[in-house]
C-alpha cells in the first residue's frame, strides 16, 4: 500500500495533555496506531470530550496478559474540564475500558444510545460502580448541549445495533466522528445509516471528520450482513445433528439470524458462555432483538436429553479462548457438551490478527472429536462491520468535511485512507494522519496544524483484577520466566548476626537441567554466598541490600556462564 503522502513528522517534546485554554485541539489516546484501545479527545477552550473508553485485547507474545487500556495519565488534574465522555457502540474495543478509566476520571457524564450505555452499565456492574456513573441515554437525531457545545449522535450501521456516530457542534465548526461504521443497505433489525443526516451536515459544512480506516485497503464496498444468510440456512438446514454456531458475543445481528433459522427448522437455541447469555439477555429486554418465548435458553444439563435434530448451540470462543465454550467442548471439558460424530460446527467470524494459530488449534480438535467444521475460508460466513473502500469514500462525498483525520486502525490502515482522501482531491495540508499523543490544533480560519508538543502515552496493561497500569510488571517477569526461567535462592541466617547458617539452597525451573545442573548449581551456590558475606563484612545489615547484592552477582553470572537473563529471586529467612 503506498505510502508516500504521510505527513513528515516533526521532533516532538513529550507533554501533559495542553493547558491551553482558547482554541480547538484533537488528540488521539488510543486506536490510532493499533485496532482497539480507541480513545479521542475533543479539547474546546480547555473543555475536554472525550469518545470512546476502549480497549485493546493482547498480542501473542504477551503471556496471558487480559489487555491493555488507554493511558489517560495526562488528564491527571484536570478531571473537572472533562465536560464528557461520549460512547459510539458496545463493543468491547470502544467501552471495555469504562470500568477501570471513569473512576479515575472521576465519574464524569457519559452519554450513548440505548444498547450502547446497557452495555456501560454491564461493564460497571462487573466492578459494582454503576451506582456512582451519570449514564444518560441520547436519541437519534435530538441536539443535546455540553458545556460550550451541542453533541448529536447519527444512526450507522456496524455488527453492532446501536452504533452511532457523533457530531460535535463547536464555535470553531462541526467535528464528526463516525465511530466504526459500514453503509449495509439491507441491514439485519435495524434501519440504514441515516445518509439525510450525514448530507445535511456536510452542505451546512463540516470542519473535520475522524474517519473509521480499518478496511482501508480493501476494495469495493462491504458486503451486507444478508449475504450471510442463505449459507446460515443451508448448513443449519441440512444438518442431520447438533449445530454448534460460534460467533462474537456483541454481533447481536448474527445471533438474531441464526434464531430465525433456528425456528423454522424446529430447533431449540442454547447459548454458551456468560458474555453470549448477558448480551442477549440485554439485547432481548431492549427489543434489538426477538424470538419466541422458550425458543432461546441457556445452557443446562437438559440439552443431552433432546433429540440432537432439534439442538442449536450459539457459543463463544470464535477466536480460540483456551477458556471459551467452543475450545473447552473441544477438548472435552466442556460442562454440558462434548462434541462427537455428527455435529455440525460453524465458526461464523474471522481469526483476528494473531489468533489464528490458537484457532486452528481448537478446529483440529473438533475435527478430532468427529465433528464437520465450517469456516469462513470455505463458505461465506462472517462480513465485516467495517466499511471497504467505496464505503469511505461515499462517507467523505457525505460529510464533505474540510480537514479528513484517519482513525481506528494500523498505521498501514491510516496511509491507506489517506490515499482514498487525495483520491477526492484533498491536498496534504487537509489530511492529519496522526499517532497517538499527536495534538491537531486549529486556528480561527479553519486551517490545521500538528502542535510541537506531543502528550506521552504508554501501554496501560490490565491483567486479573489489579488496578490499570499495574500489569506492566507482571508482564516483563512473565517475558523474563519464559525466556529464561526463574531461579530461587533461599539464605538462612541468625537473626542477630546476619551470618549466614548454611550454604543457600537452591531451586531453579526451566534454566538447567542434566549434566550441567551439579556444575551450575555448585557455581551459584559459591556467587550466591560470596555476594552475601561481602555484604556482611562492610556492616550491611538492611535485607533489601543482600538481595540485590545477591541478585546481581548472580545477573553477572548467568550472563557470563549462559548467556541468560534469569529471574533470580532471593529469599532471606532469619533464625
Amino acid at each position: 500500500m503506498p505510502t508516500s503522502g504521510q505527513p513528515q513528522r516533526r521532533p516532538q517534546q513529550q507533554s501533559p495533555a495542553p493547558e491551553r485554554r482558547n482554541g480547538l485541539r484533537l488528540y488521539p489516546f488510543g486506536g490510532f496506531e493499533q485496532v482497539g484501545r480507541n480513545c479521542f479527545c475533543v479539547d474546546v477552550d480547555g473543555d475536554l470530550y472525550i469518545i470512546d473508553l476502549g480497549l485493546q485485547f493482547p498480542d501473542e507474545d504477551m503471556l496471558g496478559i487480559d489487555y491493555l487500556v488507554p493511558d489517560l495519565s495526562s488528564l491527571r488534574g484536570r478531571e473537572n474540564r472533562i465536560k464528557a465522555v461520549l460512547f459510539t457502540h458496545g463493543h468491547l474495543d470502544h467501552i471495555g475500558a469504562a470500568q477501570h478509566l471513569l473512576p479515575q476520571l472521576h465519574y464524569p457524564p457519559c452519554y450513548g444510545t440505548k444498547l450502547t450505555m446497557a452495555f456501560v452499565r454491564k461493564r460497571l456492574d462487573e466492578d459494582h460502580i454503576a451506582g456512582k456513573a451519570q449514564l444518560n441515554v441520547v436519541p437519534y437525531g435530538k441536539r443535546i448541549r455540553i458545556g460550550k457545545i451541542e453533541v448529536e449522535f447519527l444512526h450507522v450501521t456496524h455488527s453492532i445495533p446501536d452504533s452511532a456516530a457523533i457530531a460535535l457542534h463547536t464555535p470553531y465548526g462541526t467535528i464528526v466522528h463516525t465511530g466504526d461504521f459500514k453503509f449495509d443497505l439491507t441491514p439485519m433489525n435495524e434501519a440504514p445509516a441515516d445518509f439525510q443526516r450525514l448530507a445535511e451536515l456536510g452542505k451546512q459544512g463540516v470542519l473535520a471528520i475522524i474517519a473509521d480506516s480499518t478496511n482501508a485497503t480493501k476494495p469495493g464496498a462491504s458486503k451486507s450482513e444478508k449475504e450471510i444468510a442463505e449459507t446460515l440456512e443451508h448448513l443449519i438446514g441440512d444438518a442431520k445433528g447438533r449445530v454448534i454456531v460460534s460467533t462474537f458475543s456483541s454481533l447481536l445481528n448474527r445471533i438474531q439470524q441464526v434464531i430465525e433459522i433456528a425456528k423454522r427448522h424446529n430447533r431449540k437455541v442454547f447459548l454458551s458462555g456468560r458474555s453470549m447469555e448477558t448480551n442477549v439477555e440485554i439485547a432481548q429486554q431492549l427489543g434489538f432483538m426477538q424470538a419466541p418465548r422458550g425458543l432461546v435458553r441457556k445452557m443446562n444439563p437438559g440439552v443431552d436429553k433432546m433429540p440432537d435434530r432439534d439442538v442449536l448451540i450459539i457459543t463463544t470462543g470464535s477466536q480460540g479462548e483456551e477458556t471459551a465454550g467452543l475450545a473447552r467442548m473441544g477438548l472435552g471439558t466442556h460442562r454440558h457438551i462434548t462434541v462427537k460424530k455428527g455435529d455440525t460446527v460453524i465458526l461464523s467470524s474471522n481469526p483476528i490478527l494473531g489468533n489464528e494459530r490458537a484457532v486452528a488449534k481448537v478446529i483440529n480438535n473438533l475435527h478430532l472429536k468427529g465433528a464437520t467444521v465450517k469456516t469462513n475460508q470455505e463458505l461465506a460466513l462472517h462480513v465485516t462491520g467495517h466499511g471497504h473502500q467505496h464505503d469511505i469514500l461515499l462517507m467523505h462525498r457525505l460529510v464533505h468535511a474540510k480537514h479528513v483525520i484517519p482513525e481506528h486502525g494500523e498505521p498501514h490502515m491510516l496511509a491507506a485512507h489517506s490515499d482514498l482522501a487525495r483520491s477526492l482531491g484533498y491536498q496534504d495540508n487537509q489530511i492529519h494522519q496522526l499517532t497517538n499523543g499527536e495534538i491537531l490544533e486549529f486556528e480561527r480560519n479553519g486551517t490545521a496544524r500538528k502542535s510541537k508538543q506531543k502528550i506521552s502515552v504508554r501501554d496501560v496493561i490490565i491483567d486479573g483484577r489489579g488496578a490499570a497500569g499495574e500489569g506492566q510488571r507482571v508482564l516483563t517477569d512473565r517475558k523474563m520466566m519464559s525466556s529464561a526461567g526463574i531461579l530461587i535462592v533461599l539464605l538462612r541466617c541468625y537473626s542477630e548476626s546476619k551470618r549466614l547458617v548454611s550454604d543457600p539452597d537452591i531451586i531453579s525451573r526451566g534454566l538447567i537441567y542434566g549434566s550441567e545442573q551439579i556444575e551450575i548449581t555448585r557455581e551459584v551456590i559459591q556467587a550466591a554466598r560470596k555476594a552475601y558475606d561481602e555484604e556482611l563484612q562492610r556492616g550491611e545489615t538492611d535485607r533489601k541490600a543482600f538481595k540485590r547484592a545477591v541478585t546481581g552477582a548472580l545477573y553477572r553470572y548467568f550472563d557470563r556462564k549462559l548467556d541468560r537473563e534469569p529471574m533470580v529471586v532471593p529469599l532471606i529467612v532469619e533464625v
